[in-house]
């Protein structure tokens, strides 16, 4: 039963509220009233003191912060400074209103949270035994020790051994990400390069107009089984179908130079389809406990893990993908779905090849004439400054050692 303390009676509005998670606790728990911090009147607002309010706030803060944020021995903020923050993830901030007063709402609420809902703990420790511990990390930056612990196993013991032993531990997150793809769906692939060429002069000394004949059907499907090299779902020898949602993130998946011909085409699917779906995680159905945030965590590491880009040049960093599709394989799905990190669109990894089959005539050849890159300018070193870990001091004391 929903229990109200009698003072100070503070409410939140929809309008208020930034997260979608308070939104729907807004719809479910509201009754009129006047917003404590918008002023709206006669608006359908949620009490601030109700169980299930303190609950959502404690998930969100776990969600969105780190502990070193509002942890006093970690850092020099609090609790109630995340709730200044503009503009902020949890409680949108009306600046016609006076920081005292959003500051009685806020303290509303956070006044008993380490004695109420304690099924979310948002404080690893007190006192100076939170040096003893890992600081809490956002749930939102998706460092699960479930990935961490499992990509260590993986470079001691057989892959196969390892994927015994964590699928029961994936396996409780299966029904949170599990999508059916309709029959008859199209997607798309490409391969560089064509099957024929042509050409006819019109003048002499004119350049000629050249005409291809796309890669279709089979050769433009899945690689024969046991001739294929290592990649993102798949381990060596292994076929799996890569598909993407539209022609140019296919063609960018395969990652082709300017001047260079790549063959597209469609694939539809034959039969309805399983997946398991890594494009967005939803906050709204795991948030009710330590244990379900955690559940959410992992949930976010393999969207991360999926959607990291690895060079051609260190396919190892794909030791821990294939290990989670094997473990999607023994849990019954025909596939994953994920972002693509070249490309604006999603990929789809196809488990039996022969679920999907190129749609007749659909195959055309594209000439590259630009590929363009994203970057994001890295903080310089200093020589002069002293770092936590300098990793060529590090490097040169390892060689002397040695």
């Amino acid at each position: 039963m929903t229990s109200i303390p009698a003072a100070p009676a503070h409410f939140v509005c929809y309008d208020c509220c930034t997260a979608q998670l308070l939104k729907q606790l807004v719809t479910r728990h509201g009754t009129r009233s006047t917003c404590s911090l918008c002023g709206a009147s006669d608006v359908i607002c949620v009490h601030t003191g109700i169980d299930e309010f303190l609950l959502a706030v404690k998930a969100l803060v776990r969600y969105n912060f780190g502990e070193w944020q509002y942890h006093s021995k970690l850092g020099d903020g609090s609790l109630e400074s995340l709730f200044f923050i503009d503009p902020n993830p949890i409680l949108k901030i009306n600046p016609a209103q006076d920081p005292v007063d959003r500051e009685d709402v806020v303290l509303s609420f956070l006044d008993d949270v380490n004695e109420r809902q304690l099924q979310i703990q948002i404080f690893t420790a007190f006192g100076r035994e939170i040096y003893g511990y890992m600081p809490k990390t956002p749930v939102s930056s998706g460092e699960s020790d479930v990935l961490e612990s499992a990509g260590r196993a993986l470079r001691e013991r057989n892959h196969f051994l390892v994927e015994a032993e964590y699928t029961p531990v994936i396996r409780p997150v299966a029904p949170y990400v599990a999508k059916t793809l309709a029959a008859g769906k199209r997607w798309h692939r490409a391969r560089l390069g064509a099957s024929t060429r042509a050409a006819n002069f019109h003048e002499i000394g004119a350049p000629p107009s050249y005409f291809y004949e796309p890669h279709s059907d089979k050769n433009l499907g899945a690689p024969p089984v046991g001739s294929t090299s290592a990649g993102r779902a798949n381990r060596p020898g292994v076929s799996y179908l890569y598909l993407a949602s539209d022609a140019a993130t296919a063609a960018a998946e395969i990652r082709p130079h300017p001047g260079e011909l790549v063959s597209l085409g469609s694939f539809e699917l034959t039969r309805e389809q399983r997946v398991v779906d890594l494009r967005a995680h939803d906050l709204t159905k795991l948030w009710q406990s330590d244990q379900e945030l955690e559940m959410l965590e992992l949930i976010i590491a393999m969207e991360k893990v999926f959607s990291t880009a690895a060079p051609p040049s260190n396919r190892s960093a794909y030791t821990v993908t294939q290990f989670l599709v094997e473990v999607f394989r023994q849990l019954e799905f025909d596939g994953v779905l994920f972002r693509s990190t070249v490309g604006d669109g999603d990929n789809l990894v196809l488990f039996d090849p022969a679920s999907a089959s190129w749609v007749a005539e659909s195959s055309r050849v594209i000439d590259v004439t630009r590929v363009r890159y994203d970057f994001v300018v890295r903080n310089l070193f200093d020589e002069s400054a002293d770092y936590d870990i300098d990793y060529n001091e590090r490097g040169k004391a390892m060689e002397t050692s040695s």
